[in-house]
């Protein structure tokens, strides 16, 4: 197991990449999709424990295996992989505002920016286009638009994410991630991996307050991947069984989850606790739930902010 000596390559630049990733002013509070139950459960971001445990109930909704919650503007949107849909909800979990389908087959993590949200597409069901990103303008809650992964126009996308004004894009088949334009244009390899011995099936991607990117790998070698942000890797930890999500803690540790449940890892100590298992936990996001006076202040300006895989 290699273990974490430095979070720090980019110290310079946090404190403008955490002010670039706020959502608006509020605690964040982790949303994890439990594909076992249909259900969206709340965590601490302060030390991963589990707040509760069934704070959205997809069940009614049609829900077959949800796999990213996150906030859009004013409302939580969650994806589902089988159901080939995004089911909308008011930002306190309350109120199911409509079910967006069609078009779209396969799906896994999504991504908000301004009025767009990614979403990673892999089938060709339901007039589907393949492998690739399928993107939704928010407004309107209608597909915009479609563009392909990969550097070769192959790749098989499991997971979006916003990262200096661009799009990380990971890819299960060649187990690297690339860097996009928000346009859809290719840009540059992010990592490159020999899928053997280095990252392989990559799933969630989330930025650190550092701006380095912690990364769930799902195959051997699974674990916890964290790179800077020219895509070296700085650390890895051999934690989990098939790792799906990953989330940094405000006290250092760092969240992720697997089919087995919600656990907490201890870098400096190489431990790892349980907040919750016998579950099928998937990607940890951040939701900020102002007080009403920011809330309404918020929906007056548009909430157009881009970055909604932050860390405090």
């Amino acid at each position: 197991m290699r273990q974490r000596f430095t979070w720090v390559a980019v110290l310079g630049l946090a404190a403008g990449f955490a002010m670039g990733q706020d959502r608006t002013v509020g605690e964040c509070t982790i949303m994890i999709p439990d594909s076992t139950n249909d259900r969206v459960m709340l965590f601490s971001e302060a030390d991963g424990s589990l707040i509760n445990a069934d704070w959205i109930d997809l069940s009614p909704y049609g829900a077959q295996t949800p796999v990213n919650a996150i906030q859009v503007g004013n409302e939580v949107w969650v994806s589902d992989q089988l159901a080939d849909s995004i089911f909308r909800f008011s930002l306190d979990g309350s109120t199911h505002l409509g079910t967006i389908s069609g078009g779209m087959d396969n799906i896994r993590g999504i991504e908000w920016v301004g009025n767009t949200v990614y979403v990673t597409n892999s089938g060709t069901g339901n007039g589907a286009p393949g492998k690739g990103i399928v993107t939704i303008d928010v407004p309107t809650h209608t597909i915009s638009g479609f563009f392909t992964a990969g550097d070769d126009g192959a790749g098989d996308p499991f997971d979006v994410l916003s990262y200096f004004g661009n799009l990380l894009i990971n890819d299960i088949a060649g187990d690297d991630i690339d860097t996009f334009s928000t346009g859809g244009s290719f840009m540059s390899v992010f990592h490159e991996s020999n899928g053997s011995t280095d990252l392989n099936f990559p799933e969630q991607m989330i930025t650190t307050d550092f701006g380095t990117v912690l990364v769930g790998g799902f195959s051997s070698p699974d674990g916890v991947y964290e790179f800077d942000q020219l895509g070296n890797e700085l650390n890895y930890w051999a934690v989990g069984s098939g790792v799906r999500g990953v989330h940094a803690l405000e006290n250092g540790n760092i969240l992720f989850t697997d089919g087995n449940g919600v656990h907490v890892l201890d870098p400096n100590t190489l431990s790892v606790t349980d907040s919750l298992a016998g579950v099928s936990a998937r990607f940890a996001e951040c939701v900020v739930v102002p007080a009403p006076g920011a809330l309404a202040l918020a929906g007056l300006a548009g909430l157009t902010l881009a970055g909604r895989r932050r860390t405090r």
